[in-house]
């Protein structure tokens, strides 16, 4: 084969591939919205990952929580120790976003306020990738319940167990862990 034809096609099978890494062949918003969730409920960042933007952003009112894929795979991690269920409650379509209404209920909530979080979310989407997420209010916290809870918690992990103090700032995977590991302990206390 001649060098020139080697490297036509060897060009051309890397455009291929650079296409072919995050293409979502028409796929709707509301389409991509309902994939980001079903992958949250089943553990598998893999449903949704294809349809991230390289810089997606993840917010939580003007918090920035993450602002990569990787980042979001840290807190996707984080998240499933919890055994999250999501509900679509509502959803709408605007021009380049999508805006739901979900319902969230895990081991964590659970135990913060005995019901599930009801949240509202603007997904930002461009060339059929997710590139934001932001928390925009926060219809059901129950905000006597939750940081009181929260801080006895911390409180009586800090006094009782030290080796978990910090659990509540380690956005990780063993941080989540070690959150069901401090309420465990808090529940079963004597």
């Amino acid at each position: 084969m001649k060098p020139i034809l080697k490297f036509s096609l060897l060009a051309f099978g890397i455009v291929l591939m650079m296409f072919s890494c995050k293409a979502t062949h028409g796929i709707s918003s509301n389409q991509l919205v309902k994939d980001y969730y079903s992958g949250l409920n089943q553990g598998n960042f893999e449903l949704f990952s294809k349809h991230l933007a390289d810089s997606v952003q993840t917010m939580e009112m003007d918090f920035l929580l993450t602002k990569n894929p990787q980042e979001l795979y840290t807190q996707f991690q984080w998240d499933s120790v919890f055994k999250p269920e999501y509900k679509i409650m509502q959803m709408a379509k605007s021009d380049d976003s999508v805006k739901v209404s979900i319902a969230k209920t895990c081991e964590r909530t659970r135990f913060l306020q005995d019901a599930d979080l009801i949240y509202k979310a603007t997904f930002v989407i461009k060339d059929e990738q997710i590139a934001k997420i932001q928390t925009t209010d926060f219809v059901f916290l129950d905000d006597q319940k939750w940081p009181q809870r929260r801080d006895t918690l911390v409180a009586w992990i800090d006094t009782n167990h030290p080796e978990l103090s910090g659990f509540i700032y380690d956005l990780t995977p063993k941080g989540a862990v070690n959150y069901l590991k401090a309420i465990e302990l808090y529940e079963n206390r004597k």
